[in-house]
């Protein structure tokens, strides 16, 4: 009885570690695509920051600045947490 209880904690637990392995790639996925998105977008501030330069507007050329700085600190956020879960491999277990 004590080895069929035993096994039972054991898939239980594999479960568990298998539920949280798939949602730490899913996760991962989503990260990578926010990336590319953000990627995108940092692009294509660029563009409007060289249309800015060629019509003289400093305004809008420091405003898009601003904006695509913020683009490049959020893709090195998401970039940070997709190393750090993919360096961790999963959740650690917990030693009390």
């Amino acid at each position: 009885m004590e080895n069929l209880e035993a096994f039972r904690r054991a898939l239980e637990s594999s479960h568990r570690k298998n539920d949280a392995s798939q949602t730490i790639r899913d996760v991962i996925g989503r990260l990578d695509s926010a990336k590319s998105e953000i990627s995108q977008a940092s692009t294509a501030l660029a563009d409007l920051m060289d249309i800015a330069d060629e019509g003289n507007c400093k305004s809008c050329l420091v405003f898009l600045a601003e904006i695509r700085a913020t683009t490049i600190a959020a893709y090195n956020t998401i970039r940070s947490a997709e190393n750090e879960l993919r360096n961790r491999g999963g959740c650690q277990k917990r030693t009390t």
